[in-house]
């Protein structure tokens, strides 16, 4: 498997495989579609929040559903919005990116998320494979999906490698296309 990581950075051929992907076609556009009512739930219930980031941003769709937040976006398969993140933000969510990163940088990400989060992160996670395939580029022929875990072990992960409190994990099983899909919901706080 190719690294996609070099030096803290995204490898220029997966970069652009990145692009090409989102380049126009709908993906990353399932932030607010997937994650939208629980964010919501997340922003209700405190009013506070002023600031957030959406981690793998893809098209913004979170940024719109959520207007009367400030919002910073970083998503390295979009040029404009490819420069990393700086300082900490009330809410960071991450939504349909993780299983998009590679084993063996999983770690660094979820300390990257704890690392940006002032307050609350969100983070959910598809855990099965898209049915979709890389056409060329460093993972030609892989699902797009290229870390699939069970629930429980991204649980785990998660709460080696932050420094916040789990206040809720769902598990979320969906019929689709004739296969059950598994996707994980994460909310964690600093407190």
């Amino acid at each position: 498997m190719a690294k996609l990581f070099q030096n803290d950075t995204i490898g220029p051929l997966y970069a652009e495989q990145l692009r090409k992907e989102h380049d126009g076609s709908k993906w990353g556009s399932t932030g607010a579609r997937y994650s939208g009512s629980a964010v919501e739930r997340i922003v209700l219930n405190r009013p506070w929040l002023a600031t957030a980031l959406d981690y793998g941003c893809g098209k913004g769709t979170m940024a719109d559903a959520f207007p009367e937040l400030e919002w910073g976006e970083y998503d390295p398969g979009i040029p404009e919005k490819s420069t990393k993140p700086k300082g900490q933000y009330d809410l960071v969510t991450c939504t349909d990116v993780m299983e998009h990163v590679e084993y063996e940088f999983v770690k660094e990400v979820i300390g990257e998320l704890s690392k940006h989060t002032g307050k609350v992160l969100f983070v959910d996670i598809a855990c099965y494979p898209t049915g979709k395939f890389f056409g060329e580029g460093p993972y030609k022929g892989e699902d797009l999906h290229i870390t699939i875990l069970d629930p429980q072990v991204w649980i785990d992960l998660f709460n080696e490698h932050t420094d916040l409190q789990l206040l809720e994990s769902t598990v979320i099983d969906k019929l689709s296309k004739g296969k059950m899909k598994k996707r994980l919901q994460l909310t964690y706080e600093r407190v």
